[in-house]
Order: structure tokens, then sequence, then C-alpha cells
């Protein structure tokens, strides 16, 4: 995971780089409705293939939905 304030894809691209991880998810926690103490949040999926996609606000049940789908995804 990558807690970020700013520059969000670039700071999240290079943990996931330097860690050598398949997947990180990102989120920015000044967004309105995201981060934490909330019911909500908005995430972006980055893998280590360069595709990102972004969910947008949403539960955080449903946020770990998500996340589960696309780990399960990259599984063999």
């Amino acid at each position: 995971f990558a807690a970020e304030t700013k520059d969000l894809i670039e700071n999240a691209s290079k943990k996931l780089k330097g860690k050598n991880l398949d997947l990180i998810i990102a989120n920015n926690v000044t967004e309105k409705g995201a981060g934490f103490d909330l019911d909500t949040n908005r995430v972006t999926i980055l893998d280590k293939n360069g595709v990102i996609e972004e969910t947008g606000l949403l539960s955080k049940d449903c946020i770990a939905s998500e996340i589960l789908d696309a780990v399960e995804a990259k599984l063999p």
C-alpha cells in the first residue's frame, strides 16, 4: 500500500519498482471522501507491467473486493 499526499502515480510507481512488487495499491489521503477514519475510499491499483486501474469513490468493503480481484487475476 502507498498512502500519498501528492504525485500519487509517480510515488507509487517508484515504490512498486523499488520493492520489486507485483501490485501496489495507492491512495491520496488528502482527497475528499478518501483515506483514514472514513467509510469510503478511492484507490489506484498499479501493477509491474504498467497497468493502472482507478476505482471510483467506493465503500471500503467494495475497495477490498476490488483489491482481492486484482490479486486473484495475478495468480497462475
